[in-house]
């Protein structure tokens, strides 16, 4: 890369995140910044089994939408299920707002078959939104037990989202896949917004995040708030977000803003990002004193073409990584791991293996006064053309106190 390109895709990520800092999820008119189009996304077959509910689930808290539904119907069982969520969401609200509602209970959405966008989600809209302090209780969405269930946007070059949530707690359930989604700021989910009593609680315990691009995460943009995913799947998202300098998107699963945080308990994080798509960080993007935090799961094959095939941490932002595998994930530098800018990792357990780096750092590249404190856990397989485990640069600490690194090329 030469000098002019390096200063062209440093200043276009630094607005990147100026414009984060300032405006959040906010549904907003934004100039039209070329973002490619989504590829059509392969819907799988849907059989008509008719929806059989979890018996865990209270049958009078349970709301029932599906492709041949109708929103004129009462959604509250299955030989009346509506067409759309925010049906579903309408009636939720109208008897939570009267006080009728048991403290402490959910409202499961249940979703049958592949519910599209309408063609009148204007660009930048959002296909759900849970948002408005006091207007919900905790939602789940979740897919129909023998059918399965999709949400696609649909988007073909134009902007928007599938779910958008604010002052909220939403729960992703089984056998329900998000796709279509192309938005600036999370191209599936964005949590939270800019003001006050504005954060969002998303928990992604089971389902698919999938096909969706957005320029600052391919998949789910945490602005102000929190999200645990302890199953599911997040994977083939992309950033795709170009300009005339040639900088591309960060974070091409989830972009971890200042203040909020990511905890990832168990599922599979594979195959975001792209080795000439997205910049920095193939699976997460983590800035401005953000936190992830890695207790399980797996990281696997993600890739960027600048820095942090699989996590990028800058700006004082942590990860944290007590258990779990990161493993074949490819970058500029840094394959596996990419921290700088006072940025932290600290490493008790898990596992970083055959992750690979064009230049250094086929493991981790430490710089810019980042710090990785290794305490236990193993770095091993991985290659670059200089360092493949470790390598650090221009005020980078690693401070290994336990732990394993072996087997790393060169």
């Amino acid at each position: 890369m030469n000098s002019k390109s390096f200063f062209l895709a440093f200043y276009f990520s630094l607005t990147l995140i100026f414009l984060a800092s300032i405006s959040g999820c906010d549904k907003l008119s934004f100039p039209d910044f070329g973002i490619k189009e989504t590829p059509d996304q392969q819907k799988p077959s849907l059989p008509t089994s008719p929806p059989a509910p979890s018996p865990s689930i209270p049958q009078s808290r349970v709301w029932y939408v599906a492709a041949d539904g109708n929103d004129s119907h009462t959604g509250t069982d299955s030989s009346s299920m509506l067409a759309t969520v925010p049906a579903a969401l309408s009636r939720i609200r109208s008897i939570y707002r009267s006080g009728n509602w048991p403290k402490g209970e959910s409202a499961v959405i249940i979703i049958k078959g592949r519910i599209v966008a309408p063609k009148n989600l204007g660009s930048n809209e959002t296909m759900v939104e849970v948002s408005g302090k006091g207007n919900y209780p905790p939602i789940v969405l979740q897919g129909d037990p023998v059918t399965g269930g999709i949400l696609d946007v649909n988007r073909k070059g134009d902007d928007g989202q599938v779910l958008y949530i604010a002052n909220n707690k939403v729960t992703l359930g089984d056998k329900l896949t998000l796709t279509g989604g192309n938005q600036l700021w999370g191209g599936a989910v964005c949590i939270g917004t800019a003001g006050s009593e504005s954060e969002g609680e998303f928990i992604m315990a089971g389902g698919e995040i999938s096909g969706n691009t957005g320029a600052l995460g391919g998949a789910v943009m945490i602005y102000k708030g929190s999200m645990v995913m302890s199953g599911g799947v997040i994977k083939n998202n992309r950033n795709n977000y170009k300009n005339d300098g040639g900088a591309n998107g960060n974070g091409g699963a989830i972009y971890v803003h200042e203040y909020t945080t990511f905890t990832m308990t168990d599922g599979t994080i594979e195959l975001n990002g792209g080795d000439s798509e997205a910049e920095k960080g193939g699976a997460l993007f983590v800035e401005g004193k953000g936190v992830a935090t890695m207790e399980g799961g797996k990281i696997l094959n993600n890739a960027s073409f600048s820095q942090g095939g699989g996590v990028y941490i800058t700006y004082y932002g942590t990860f944290n990584m007590s258990d779990g595998l990161i493993q074949g994930n490819t970058s500029g530098e840094g394959g596996g791991l990419f921290v700088n800018d006072s940025g932290v990792i600290t490493m008790e357990d898990g596992e970083i293996l055959n992750n690979r780096a064009v230049s250094q750092g086929g493991g981790a590249y430490i710089t810019g006064k980042g710090t990785f404190n290794m305490k236990d856990g193993i770095i091993k397989g991985n290659s670059s053309g200089k360092n493949g485990g470790v390598y650090t640069a221009f005020g980078g600490t690693f401070n290994k106190t336990g732990g394993t690194v072996a087997g790393n090329t060169p």
